[in-house]
């Protein structure tokens, strides 16, 4: 028979866990930092393809879609896709650019981080721009993902006090230029940067030396073929001389060997430069020839930098990078955490595992063991944990 001592053992045995179990669940779904944890745990799983369970489909309902469209400066009309949290209500929102990437509008790895968010409630208004539909960079498509912002904070679904941007490498870093506009810089909650570049010369220089670079530092690396095209497209499309732009288009895009006589068979100066910087060059010569371009690459290239109005920025930014990114070098996203390092608020992040588990920028890296898998998602979850306490 069991002892009055004992009964009152486990009567304040079962009182403590109830006291316990109460104060967690006050945590997690009262306090705004429990909730924060909770929505971002159910997350992680999502948009991790190696993780088989998915939770947050247990605990949320599914998102609704639909096609938006809003007006351009030019008259013309963008199209969007929207991705909204189950339920009525207005919720926080996230303009979310792509950029250049090869997955096409609806590349399941991008549709899986959209739902993801909406889930957690956010809604998400992914922007389907030329820089995506030319697979080159568009410096009107500034203007539009300006014009887009706008166009989500009016949403009657939406919070006009809770938006934040983001984006994937080029899409990115013209998502930082185009929160830094005077339009909307002090309506932009946050940026979240993946994969970005700060500075369009020095990408520029990386690609041309196939080198990464910090201060005095330079190590090879090996460029993405998609980074190079991009590269390639402006760098011709930057050249005065008409003849000497289609005599590289045939060098360097058709591979006509026959054509090919090196920088001697380029009419200009100019033309010389770009053969130069395509066929690659050491570091140390980078930075003459790409001043040998002329005005027109450098106009180009600050007017989608991030790093020339960098000081106009109000949000919070967050960066992600991963270290072994072939399309853009991690030390970009190291040189912008470095320049808004007098805010406190920004939070950048360095991973070793996003090439092959996210698979947005893949590559020949090897996986990460199961120790680094947890160390590399533990910081996938702190990273999005900042990100969902935004807002």
């Amino acid at each position: 028979m069991e002892s009055p001592r004992a009964r009152r053992i486990a009567l304040r045995a079962g009182v403590s866990l109830a006291v316990f179990a109460f104060l967690i669940a006050t945590l997690l779904f009262v306090t705004p930092q429990g909730r924060a944890a909770f929505k971002t745990a159910l997350f992680v799983p999502q948009v991790l393809p190696s993780i088989p369970i998915k939770p947050q489909v247990w605990f949320t309902g599914d998102p609704a879609y639909r096609e938006v469209y809003y007006p351009l400066s030019n008259g013309g009309q963008a199209v969007a896709d929207l991705y909204l949290p189950p339920g009525g209500g207005r919720h926080s929102a996230v303009l979310f650019f792509q950029g250049v990437v090869p997955g096409g509008r609806f590349d399941p790895r991008v549709v899986a981080l959209a739902e993801g968010l909406a889930r957690s409630g956010m809604v998400v208004m992914m922007p389907w721009l030329k820089t995506q539909e030319e697979n080159y960079i568009v410096v009107e498509d500034i203007d539009n993902l300006v014009l887009g912002f706008q166009y989500l904070r009016s949403l009657d679904e939406v919070d006009p006090d809770r938006v934040g941007m983001g984006g994937i490498c080029v899409g990115a870093s013209m998502t930082m230029v185009a929160a830094e506009d005077d339009r909307i810089r002090h309506h932009v909650k946050f940026v979240n940067l993946f994969a970005g570049y700060y500075d369009m010369y020095d990408l520029a220089r990386a690609i041309a030396c196939r080198c990464r670079f910090d201060g005095n530092e330079v190590t090879p690396w090996e460029t993405d073929k998609l980074t190079f095209g991009v590269f390639r497209h402006h760098v011709i499309e930057g050249v005065p001389d008409e003849g000497d732009r289609e005599l590289l288009t045939r060098i360097f895009k058709d591979n006509d060997d026959a054509a090919d006589l090196g920088g001697n068979g380029m009419a200009t100066e100019q033309g010389r430069a770009a053969y130069l910087l395509l066929e690659g060059v050491p570091f140390e010569d980078t930075e003459r020839l790409m001043a040998t371009l002329g005005p027109q690459i450098g106009e180009f290239m600050r007017a989608v930098s991030p790093s020339t109005n960098i000081d106009k920025i109000s949000a919070r930014v967050l960066i992600m990078h991963d270290r072994g990114d072939k399309l853009v070098p991690p030390e970009e996203s190291r040189r912008m955490a470095a320049a808004l390092s007098k805010d406190d608020r920004t939070y950048h992040t360095e991973f070793s595992f996003f090439q092959k588990q996210v698979q947005l920028h893949v590559d020949k890296t090897k996986s990460v063991g199961p120790l680094g898998f947890i160390r590399e998602a533990a910081k996938l979850f702190m990273h999005m944990y900042n990100v969902i306490r935004e807002i």
